[in-house]
């Protein structure tokens, strides 16, 4: 059995609805998991994200929020512009960029949410 609202979505302004990031301004991304192979260094390591913001992060116009290990990298693919969202062909670049590190083992990329009211 499926229940279905009929209780309708309350009507925001516009400036409403773009404070929220709602709507026509919301702004969308993916996560992260990209797991390290189990051998590598401190150094390895470092060198592997210096190129992954450089290369793969900041020259696509992209940002990243999450958190770093000796054994893997995870979190938040969005876009560096205010409105703007990361997209199918960012999500693939970046996945080809990951997959052709000597350093990773594993990688993987969730579907594209909403980057503010994602669960």
């Amino acid at each position: 059995m499926t229940v279905v609202s009929t209780k309708k979505a309350p009507q925001r302004s516009k400036r409403l609805r773009k404070k929220l990031f709602q709507d026509e301004f919301a702004t969308f991304g993916f996560e992260l998991e990209c797991e390290f192979k189990s051998d590598l260094s401190e150094e390895t390591i470092s060198e592997f994200v210096d190129s992954f913001f450089i290369d793969a992060i900041n020259a696509e116009g992209l940002v990243f929020g999450g958190g770093l290990s000796s054994k893997r990298l995870s979190g938040f693919i969005g876009s560096a512009k205010r409105y703007g969202s990361a997209t199918e062909a960012d999500k693939a670049k970046l996945h080809a960029w990951l997959v052709a590190q000597p350093q990773v083992a594993k990688v993987e990329l969730s579907e594209i949410i909403d980057a503010n009211y994602y669960a």
